[in-house]
């Protein structure tokens, strides 16, 4: 989806509330996790695909160091756009566009690494494919992807209190609909990756409150700012109130709400 604003300027509005309020929480942690289980280090050359507004290529850029290089793919040309204002020194090469036709040269990568990537793509084999064109012989792949719904309760919680109010969640589950881990190493070894591995992780994350937690996914979630955008006022209201109950058991006194993330890590080789 193009981020575009008034005479053709790009929208970067999204992506900025998704770097303020999901990155710090959720998904900055997750890019550092798997920039670290595939042994980034000084000199390699890593391309950080379906990049959102740069986490993990920005965590590479400061491993790799002089010696090695950061190159960086999103389709959203907002993300992209945004990622280019919170890079000044440019260590990472920036570039809008499609996973599955990306513009480099064969064997340009020692890795690829993409965080929340895989279960977005429409055409998972083509995109495999292309990761694999463009790695040296058995370079490293690195692919976090969401475990099932009930394995991320926060987030489930929201998207069954959305149907009951009659919207339709797909947004808010979406991201966890390729949680079976043996379909996706499969799926690694079909495009021809070797020594596969995927592994399940888990993350917490606080927020302040219930409330806290779905006034983020509201402002920044790429998926589910757009279902929670159907709920009117009093709509939203009751939603907070129910997931609020629903979520009670995971409240820390001191440190707020606990939202679980769980994703399976999947390691390989080309």
């Amino acid at each position: 989806m193009a981020d575009n604003g008034k005479d053709g300027e790009i929208d970067t509005s999204a992506a900025e509330a998704f770097e303020k309020y999901l990155v710090p929480t959720i998904f900055g942690p997750w890019s550092e996790a798997m920039i670290d289980h595939v042994r980034t280090e000084e000199n390699h050359r890593l391309l950080d695909v379906g990049c959102g507004s740069g986490a993990a290529a920005r965590y590479a850029a400061q491993i790799v160091g002089t010696g090695g290089s950061v190159s960086a793919i999103d389709f959203n040309a907002g993300m992209i756009a945004h990622a280019r204002t919170l890079d000044p020194d440019r260590r990472v090469d920036w570039q809008q566009g499609d996973v599955t036709d990306m513009p480099y040269n064969d064997g340009a990568f020692d890795i690829v690494a993409g965080n929340q990537l895989l279960q977005f793509l429409p055409d998972k084999e083509k995109g495999l494919s292309e990761m694999k064109r463009v790695l040296v012989d058995k370079g490293r792949l690195a692919l976090t992807v969401y475990c099932a719904p009930h394995r991320n309760p926060a987030h489930a919680a929201v998207a069954t209190s959305l149907e009951k109010h009659g919207v339709d969640a797909k947004g808010v589950v979406h991201p966890f609909s390729f949680g079976d881990p043996v379909m996706l190493g499969d799926l690694l070894q079909d495009a021809g990756f070797k020594d596969v591995s995927v592994v399940r992780k888990q993350m917490d994350s606080y927020f302040p409150s219930a409330e806290n937690f779905i006034e983020c996914l509201a402002a920044g979630g790429p998926s589910s700012r757009h279902a929670l955008e159907q709920l009117d006022a009093d709509g939203l209201k009751s939603l907070k109130a129910e997931v609020t109950e629903t979520l009670a058991e995971f409240v820390d006194p001191k440190k707020g709400l606990r939202v679980i993330t769980a994703a399976n890590m999947a390691l390989a080789r080309a």
